[in-house]
Order: structure tokens, then sequence, then C-alpha cells
């Protein structure tokens, strides 16, 4: 595949669209995160026994545990986006900068 005479190589970043991936990140991780309590997770039925009890506790317990890492992922994945975006946005300002100081160097502070 020939690479893209305006030397993107096909790579193409949307600043808006990093933009608004953080957000719906963070607002699903937050959604994901509420649709299951906590640890310790909710109690289970009586199984008749002391000894399973104790394990299917620990069962849903774990579970809701992997729940909460699961929804800070995806809030860490929409911090690591907004993180992405600001870098982009600076950079963009950084080059815009270097351009009109390159048109117009009496602007060179």
């Amino acid at each position: 595949m020939p690479a893209d005479p305006s030397g993107s190589d096909g790579f193409q970043v949307v600043i808006r669209d990093l933009q608004q991936a953080a957000q719906t990140f963070r607002a699903e991780g937050t959604t994901f995160k509420g649709i299951m309590p906590g640890v310790p997770g909710p109690s289970v039925p009586d199984g008749g026994s002391a000894g399973f009890d104790t394990i299917a506790q620990a069962v849903v317990d774990a579970i809701c545990a992997l729940h909460l890492q699961i929804s800070g992922d995806i809030t860490g994945h929409g911090t690591k986006l907004q993180r992405a975006h600001d870098n982009y946005s600076r950079t963009e300002e950084s080059l815009t900068t270097l351009i009109g100081q390159i048109d117009n160097p009496n602007a060179i502070k």
C-alpha cells in the first residue's frame, strides 16, 4: 500500500472524536459500576450447609470485585483518551504557533 501523500500514512487523529470517546468511556464506566453492588456482594441464599454458604458468598464477592475492577478499567481508558486528546491539542497549538512564526518571523517572542 503506497504511503499517503499527506505524510499521515492514512492515520489521522480527530481531536473532537478523542474528547467524545473520553467522555463516553468515563460515563459508561460509572454506569457499569452502578449496575452491581460493591464488595461485599449481595447475600446468597442458604444452601443448607455453612461451608457451601461461605464458598458461595466468596464467589459472589469475587465476582463483585472483578466487576469493580472492570468498571475502573473502563473509566481509566476514558482518562487515557482524555490525556491523548489534551496532548494532541497542545501539539496542534504549538505547531500552529510555530507555523505562524515561520510565516511572520517578526512575531517571534
